[in-house]
């Protein structure tokens, strides 16, 4: 078994469509460190799902779920630190405004 610790996501900005940002591929990772960041000039609002592999984004695996941030505001997510996506699994995110929220992440790759 080899441990692998990676930046799952490394500075994306959140669109205002569900969009995956991190699958597990051939691996199993556990989220270690998951931050949003509102960059914009006004309040803005993410949710985040974690969807097993085959599966949408929906109700059923939604994290956070419309969380607002205020201006020049950074959340550390709590709510997905140790959360475990077996291979297949994804991390998908919506914002309300697009371009105003940036994602980073970090977690363990075990294969």
């Amino acid at each position: 078994m080899a441990l692998t610790i990676t930046n799952i996501i490394a500075r994306q900005e959140v669109l205002a469509t569900t969009n995956i940002l991190y699958t597990a591929t051939g691996v199993t990772t556990v989220i270690d460190k998951f931050t949003v960041t509102n960059t914009g000039a006004a309040n803005a609002q993410i949710t985040v799902y974690l969807p097993n592999s085959g599966s949408s984004p929906a109700t059923s695996n939604l994290i956070i779920d419309a969380r607002t941030l205020g201006t020049r505001e950074t959340y550390t997510c709590p709510e997905l630190v140790g959360q475990v996506l077996p291979d297949g699994s994804f991390i998908a995110t919506r914002a309300s405004t697009a371009n105003t929220l940036t994602v980073s992440a970090s977690g363990t790759e075990i294969s």
